[in-house]
């Protein structure tokens, strides 16, 4: 009752001030706010931080408490809202409408810091009120500062000579374009993007979908495809590529919705985490367990009964045929396949910053067909090599059908125990053995062989259910706890722990830790993690573990903050450090600062990253 109140007590306070004021300054007009209150804003990118300054008008005063800070993208998402910032004191002073409150006079000049430094164009809105000292007070008062994105990070002559790329001389060529291609750094992309034409940036993520094309993000699409042709019942050439080509134009829905939101509602929203949430995991798992039940021939998958009456005519089921292949490549691009490249992380920065929904939907529309095109090929060459309706190709199916529930495994893994999928995986691979014939009496020739592959399968996967029930939860070393002593316990690592690397699970004790190495004054790296992501592990197990990458940092604290459990405090984390997707590697300062221009999106070869190491992070140190 007392807030609804609050702004008529206001105005009644405010009027006599108001009315005598305007008397004492018939022939002297007042000064406007901007007058009386002089505010000028700078960003200090290098030190993370942002910097204000009020200069004062003689007896005009700041109250502390209508301050407000926000600072956002250009899309209005909030960045950071400095909830845990604190003025400086004041003085204090007995005010006819606030009571007693503090205030500041003559010069107020604030550091705002910036937990992670932004990596799109961002607006400051500042809120404060002020008055004239026995004389008006002036309504509050809003301040929108547009901010430039950060600009990268001066380059000694040896560096700059090192990186032609970065020259200004090889920016605008082709050489500039196949370097950008190359440089697995996200910010080059952005940086190469600007002031480029449609047509240039649609060609640059082109050719980089084909290069992602041989990643293993993209790995697991290839037995889905085959499956889809192998439920053919003539497969051909021809057949294989209006198939695959149906796979690739739905794989390219998701991306070019994503390129659109992104442009519309910015960086903050992070589609891999909305799509690693537990009902789509499991949505998209129920799909392929059904996909592999139609190979095993329980049903046949075609399009609803009235769909096929109201098409009714020939090549209705090829129709629905198609449209099967075009949802599964929907949800392959969806779930299957969630990690982020330095090329996908560029686009959605540039996307992000520029607010054009026609460059995001474009750009990610070439990307996904550059992914899909050796998909496309793989597709029409598969279909003229699998055999014609028969036994074998009954087997076929039922092979490609056993794919299918190791990828809904694969999918779950992300939201079960470790130790469950393990005992998964052997289930399913027992009773494929024995279905392939492993207790059955061998033949000769190709019957003796494919009982020996049914008799491998069915033992592996009885030592996998097995290693399962000791506690394994490696499909590699299923009986690792059962062959290998207890680990010693630490009461300073987790359990989690590998080598130089500590790992971290919420924002707090993230918090904590970083705290703790700029006490220590030392410089920090940040691995963000997540076991349903592919190219982190890929990272974890080549770049992140190797020796001279080690090496390299033996000085620096090295984190790994594990975010698979997707919940409040993940999506947090992910929000307070701006992180757009995985894997993600943060680079700060022993000062506690992030280092601009330093974060690595997606995988990068230990060559590269040591190059990196040396031109992006070490100067700034």
């Amino acid at each position: 009752m007392r807030s609804a109140w609050q702004p008529l007590l206001f105005i009644i306070a405010f009027f006599p001030m108001w009315a005598s004021a305007n008397g004492l300054f018939e022939d002297d007009p007042l000064p406007t706010v901007d007058e009386a209150i002089q505010l000028v804003t700078d960003a200090d990118w290098d030190s993370q931080q942002l910097l204000l300054d009020f200069e004062l008008i003689d007896d005009v005063y700041l109250y502390q408490h209508r301050f407000g800070f926000s600072l956002r993208d250009q899309n209005g998402n909030v960045l950071e809202d400095f909830a845990d910032y604190t003025l400086p004191p004041g003085k204090d002073k007995t005010d006819e409408i606030f009571g007693d409150v503090q205030v500041y006079y003559d010069r107020l000049s604030l550091t705002l810091p910036v937990a992670s430094v932004p990596l799109v164009a961002t607006e400051l809105e500042v809120r404060y009120q002020g008055c004239i000292e026995d004389t008006l007070c002036y309504p509050p008062t809003k301040k929108v500062i547009p901010l430039a994105n950060p600009a990268p990070a001066k380059k000694s002559p040896a560096a700059t000579a090192a990186t032609p790329a970065e020259s200004p001389s090889t920016r605008n060529d082709d050489g500039g374009f196949l370097s950008t291609l190359q440089s697995e750094d996200a910010n080059a992309f952005n940086r190469w993007m600007t002031d480029r034409s449609l047509g240039l940036i649609i060609g640059l993520f082109f050719v980089g979908g084909l290069l992602l094309a041989f990643t293993p993000c993209v790995f697991p699409m290839v037995p889905i495809l085959s499956g889809i042709i192998a439920g053919e019942k003539e497969p051909s050439a021809s057949r294989g590529f209006v198939l695959s080509t149906s796979y690739v134009l739905g794989m390219a829905v998701p991306y070019t919705l994503a390129g659109l939101l992104v442009a519309v509602f910015g960086a903050g929203l992070n589609l891999q985490v909305l799509l690693q949430q537990p009902a789509a995991i499991i949505t998209s798992t129920v799909v392929f367990v059904l996909l592999a039940l139609s190979m095993f021939g329980l049903y046949e998958l075609q399009l609803p009964a009235f769909l096929r009456n109201k098409l009714h005519q020939p090549g209705d089921s090829q129709r629905g045929n198609l449209l099967g292949a075009a949802i599964m490549g929907t949800i392959s691009a969806l779930v299957v396949s969630p990690c982020v490249t330095p090329i996908l992380a560029g686009a959605l920065i540039y996307v992000a910053a520029s607010g054009d929904a026609l460059t995001g939907a474009a750009s990610l529309f070439a990307l996904s067909m550059g992914m899909g095109v050796p998909l496309i090929i793989f597709g029409t060459g598969g279909g003229s090599l699998l055999p014609r309706a028969g036994m074998w190709m009954e087997e076929i199916k039922r092979f490609f059908g056993v794919v299918m529930l190791g990828v809904a495994i694969w999918l779950l893994d992300r939201i079960i125990n470790g130790i469950l999928t393990l005992g998964l995986y052997g289930l399913l691979l027992a009773i494929y053995g024995v279905q392939l014939g492993a207790l059955e009496s061998a033949g000769e020739g190709m019957a003796r062989l494919k009982r020996g592959i049914a008799l491998v399968l069915a033992l592996y996967g009885s030592v996998m259910i097995v290693g399962a029930l000791s506690g394994g939860d490696d499909p590699l070393q299923p009986l690792a706890p059962m062959t290998q002593p207890a680990p010693v316990t630490d009461t300073v690592s987790s359990p989690g722990d590998h080598g130089p690397w500590q790992t971290i699970l919420g924002r707090d004790n993230l918090t904590t830790a970083l705290a703790d190495s700029r006490r220590a004054g030392k410089p920090v790296l940040v691995d963000f993690f997540a076991e349903w992501c592919v190219a982190c592990k890929v990272l974890e197990e080549t770049t992140l573990s190797d020796p001279q990458v080690l090496a390299a940092m033996e000085d620096f604290d090295l984190y790994r903050v594990d975010i698979t459990e997707i919940n409040a405090d993940s999506q947090a984390i992910m929000e307070q450090y701006n992180i757009l997707g995985l894997p993600a590697l943060v680079f700060f300062t022993p000062a506690g600062t992030e280092l601009p221009e330093s974060r690595v999106l997606g995988e990068m070869k230990p060559a590269r990253f040591l190059e990196h190491l040396d031109q992006r992070v070490m100067p700034g140190l």
